[in-house]
């Protein structure tokens, strides 16, 4: 039956159905993904492929996508998410980043989401809908499932998404594939370390004289600003592996920053994002310890900084610092010789 499948009306399919994808703005924390759901369990309506519906409580908004091929025991799994990041500035791009249209000169689809990760979502699951067609043939007792989750970009494990899944054994299987895209095979994962860093400093207004002669105030914002510029200018380890090559060990400060309230007061409050990506090596213990010791020494600077502004003054601390651990998963990788990998 596989056979009589043409794979040029297979094509046709999956770039309309992926130009449908990327129209359908879903970007995380700003759309929910609830049509990108939609348009899923369209096509697999279309395809005749089991689907049902999951939303964690009060997130009926943002539903995950199971689609399961063959009625037996699951023995893979496939795992895509239907949100992207944001597009920032829409007018910078050569190309309206949701229209879902194919570019002239290379006959690509081009896209907000296009690789990460609805085209991924797309191939697995037609991958699926043949599958089902060899699964029928042959009368194999096992089923294969496609998880399409939300909440993605906000951390990989969501507890709205792929986490919740998983914790209520909504999918399985004796191995896993996550669909991007591409000509590569990719063996692994490296690990992720996402921290908070806030600071606390003491507001005043800008015009007064407290802050003009310093005996009151300390800016928050600069403080971070300062704290952010050294993470950035340390020389972290190059922790290596051989089953990333082309990778290392890669600290981002300030991917996501807020401060201040309002033009004229000092900032009492900032707090930035820090991205961590780990390779298996990496010593979380040795990250968070060197984080720690860089945000102490440039409180107690900044601080020192106050206190010479005004010698008379038996003032304490006005800046503090905390770091909080919003995400974290460990490296993961599979020997390059796998029989999954070779296949």
């Amino acid at each position: 039956m596989t056979s009589k499948i043409s794979s040029s009306s297979l094509t046709s399919s999956m770039v309309s159905f992926l130009s449908d994808l990327i129209r359908i703005r879903s970007i995380c924390g700003i759309n929910t993904e609830y049509l990108v759901a939609e348009r899923v369990s369209v096509e697999c309506q279309k395809l005749k492929l089991k689907y049902e519906l999951v939303s964690a409580p009060n997130q009926e908004d943002r539903p995950n996508v199971i689609v399961t091929a063959g009625n037996g025991p699951s023995k893979f799994l496939f795992v895509g998410h239907t949100d992207t990041v944001n597009v920032e500035d829409e007018t910078q791009w050569s190309f309206p980043p949701f229209a879902g249209s194919i570019d002239d000169k290379t006959q690509r689809l081009i896209g907000r989401g296009s690789c990460d990760n609805k085209g991924g979502i797309v191939c697995a699951l037609y991958t699926l809908y043949l599958l089902q067609h060899i699964i029928d043939e042959e009368k194999l007792n096992i089923s294969i499932q496609l998880a399409c989750v939300v909440d993605e970009e906000s951390g990989a494990c969501s507890s709205i998404g792929v986490r919740y899944l998983l914790d209520r054994k909504l999918i399985s299987g004796c191995g896993a594939i996550y669909v991007y895209p591409g000509t590569n095979v990719t063996i692994g994962h490296r690990g992720l370390l996402r921290l908070s860093i806030d600071v606390k400093g003491e507001n005043v207004h800008t015009g007064s004289v407290e802050w003009n002669t310093k005996i009151k105030g300390a800016n928050a914002t600069t403080a971070l600003a300062r704290i952010l510029i050294a993470l950035e200018d340390y020389s972290w380890n190059n922790d290596t592996d051989p089953s990333f090559p082309s990778l290392t060990l890669t600290v981002t400060p300030g991917t996501i920053f807020n401060g201040g309230g309002f033009v004229s007061v000092v900032p009492s409050n900032a707090s930035a994002m820090v991205d961590i990506r780990l390779m298996p090596s990496t010593s979380v213990k040795n990250i968070l310890q060197t984080i720690e010791d860089i945000v102490k020494t440039i409180i107690n600077k900044r601080n020192e900084f106050y206190r010479k502004m005004t010698p008379d003054s038996n003032l304490s601390a006005r800046l503090s610092a905390s770091i909080t651990i919003k995400n974290q998963l460990p490296a993961a990788a599979i020997d390059s010789n796998h029989a999954l990998v070779l296949s």
